[in-house]
């Protein structure tokens, strides 16, 4: 019976400290501009407004100045830790009640008596069939306006689009690489089973594509840790720019543009179809949760190292090489293959292992051979036809199934990451 008693009050004592420890995570007291740490339901740091996970009592708490209350509308002020206006959304840097306080009509970031209304680009969300094609939509879009307001893409669409997509792609490069595939290994596997290199050769003649071109002008551009704050160059910016006006420029990108509006799942010019493309890959968020130093396009095109001792992203065989050649990548070995055509005439794919920049890459997968343009244009479609799941689609008749994820950032939604996959 004295055992049972001082178990009892162990078990008390346990679990009122618990309760305390659950009252605690919830709140920020004691743990303002704390680390994000991911056992707690909320967090009490700055990167905490850009991703909407703050705890109620932040404000109160942390920074009673990150407020919109009476400041909506306020010029730009980059001295202030968080904005109240328009350009917010651009930066990534809304206080975090800048919808419920800045939002409109009624100033509460929602669609009731709303529906329909013209697209305005200075409210924080919208009511409208644009939203969706700029990720702006307001939270309750779905529930009082019914949701999408433009086309859909079913799934005999998409590969019908990627058929025709592949078809187009004169910058295909396919028939210009030789691959030395090693051994067969698996995943996470961190045994070195594979001597040789992955890329055998590759034919100079490539770089001289324009789009290939643009892009390797973007290799030095950004950090590969996405815990380094990106301080952008005009000189890169434009860079960026000049790698969208050829990309949009070719068959493929505008055959994807004509597709989308043809179908009611874009309603915008040309123009604007541009402007998408450079918001959803190039727009700046915070994925470390610490600073502004990643974006779609460069986790998913260019690679980031090393969060947890692992590479993040990386899904680009041109890249890829070009680190290869320099002796900065460390091919292990792979345990899948896709080929598009015969003899990988117009590309292929692989699942595979390497490591980068100290860090290793359990699982990565990328095409090979195809052009910049033809997976920015798949990518893109998955990601506003089938955000955050796998997308069918076809090349050649082989197989491939695009897994996208999507990152919220200033009130816009955008590319978290987008990969290949060559079996469900």
């Amino acid at each position: 019976m004295r055992g049972h008693g001082l178990a009892a009050q162990c078990f008390f004592v346990i679990a009122l400290v618990s309760k305390g420890i659950t009252a605690q995570s919830e709140s920020c007291v004691g743990r303002c501009d704390d680390p994000l740490d991911t056992s707690f339901p909320c967090q009490c740091n700055h990167a905490c407004t850009n991703h909407g996970d703050c705890c109620d009592d932040y404000l109160t708490v942390c920074d009673s100045a990150s407020s919109c209350a009476g400041k909506c509308g306020s010029g730009y002020d980059p001295g202030l830790s968080c904005q109240c206006n328009s350009e917010c959304g651009q930066h990534g840097n809304c206080c975090p009640d800048y919808d419920t306080e800045c939002g409109g009509s009624g100033g509460d970031g929602s669609c009731e008596g709303k529906c329909g209304s013209a697209y305005d680009p200075d409210l924080p969300c919208e009511c409208n069939s644009e939203c969706g094609q700029h990720g702006n939509c307001c939270p309750d879009y779905d529930t009082e306006c019914g949701g999408g307001g433009g086309g859909s893409l079913s799934d005999a669409d998409l590969i019908e689009l990627s058929e025709m997509l592949i078809s187009l792609d004169t910058n295909n490069a396919g028939g210009m690489i030789d691959i030395n595939w090693g051994c067969t290994t698996n995943n996470g596997n961190p045994q070195d089973c594979s001597e040789l290199p992955l890329f055998a050769s590759v034919d100079p003649a490539v770089e001289s594509l324009s789009t290939f071109a643009a892009f390797t002008a973007l290799f030095d551009n950004y950090k590969p840790s996405p815990s380094e704050v990106e301080e952008q160059t005009e000189e890169e910016l434009a860079e960026e720019a000049r790698f969208l006006e050829e990309v949009t420029a070719t068959e493929v990108m505008r055959t994807t543009y004509q597709f989308l509006v043809d179908r009611g799942v874009f309603s915008g010019s040309e123009s604007e179809w541009k402007d998408y493309l450079n918001t959803i890959w190039f727009k700046m968020y915070d994925r470390a949760r610490q600073t502004l130093g990643s974006s779609g396009f460069e986790h998913v095109f260019l690679g980031e190292c090393c969060k947890g001792g692992d590479v993040g992203g990386f899904h680009n065989w041109w890249h890829y090489q070009y680190l290869e050649k320099l002796g900065e990548i460390n091919y292990l070995g792979h345990w899948e293959r896709a080929s598009f055509g015969e003899e990988m005439a117009l590309g292929g794919g692989i699942s595979f292992t390497f490591t980068w920049n100290g860090g290793s890459k359990p699982y990565g997968s990328m095409w090979l051979g195809t052009s910049p343009e033809l997976e920015m244009a798949l990518y893109s479609v998955c990601f506003m036809s089938r955000p955050n799941k796998k997308c069918h689609v076809t090349l050649m008749g082989q197989d491939v199934y695009i897994q996208t994820w999507t990152e919220s950032a200033g009130g816009a939604t955008l590319v978290g990451s987008s990969y290949p996959d060559w079996s469900l």
